[in-house]
């Protein structure tokens, strides 16, 4: 598991008024909550520091922080255990989306009919359009309203027509794009991305 390394080697804390927290107390929380979620003095993330970290007379760690890919939740109390702050949400952006970017890929509807139309949500969508109508028609989100890439596999033997919604364009024509149909075990997929206004580029594909 990828761990992250809190900003500042042995971090100072400090209060309102900058002035350093002598002897203050340092908790860690899952986000949200008040359930204690510990943090690490190692990126093997083996060995979990005390909950609260108790700071020294210069208001700093005397131990590295690493963070689970997780969110937290951190409260500071001074030395007579008088909260100071409270910070929620704090997370590693880059190892939490690192730890789920494979999954994330795959997120979409899944043995989809002609008529189906993309959400925005989805990242790859697999069409069955085996005994369907012909054309199997697929329709685009508007592309002002999408921010990443869609992929779109037909896993049948029926033609795909990706339409475009309004006005919007695909590769510059105001038309559907023909996704052919699978044969044994090829299946045709476009890789598609918006560029948040009105177009879509195909930006790869497989066996067209």
């Amino acid at each position: 598991m990828a761990a992250a390394l809190l900003p500042w080697v042995k971090p100072q804390f400090s209060d309102a008024a900058g002035t350093p927290v002598a002897s203050g107390k340092l908790y860690s929380f899952l986000a949200g909550t008040s359930t204690p979620q510990p943090t690490y003095s190692d990126s093997g993330l083996t060995t979990a520091n005390a909950n609260p970290i108790i700071l020294n007379a210069a208001g700093q760690s005397t131990t590295t922080i690493y963070l689970l890919p997780t969110g937290y939740k951190f409260r500071l109390d001074d030395a007579n255990n008088v909260t100071l702050w409270t910070v929620d949400q704090v997370e590693d952006v880059g190892a939490a989306f690192a730890a789920s970017f494979g999954t994330s890929l795959t997120t979409g509807g899944k043995a989809v009919t002609s008529g189906y139309t993309v959400l925005t949500t989805d990242r790859l969508i697999t069409v069955a359009s085996t005994g369907g109508a012909s054309p199997c028609v697929i329709n685009l989100p508007a592309a002002s309203s999408a921010t990443q890439t869609i992929a779109i596999k037909n896993t049948g033997t029926i033609a795909l027509a990706v339409t475009p919604n309004g006005s919007d364009v695909i590769d510059g024509t105001n038309a559907a794009y023909t996704v052919t149909a699978a044969s044994g075990v090829t299946q045709p997929t476009i890789f598609l991305a918006p560029d948040g206004v009105s177009a879509w580029y195909i930006v790869a594909s497989h066996k067209l």
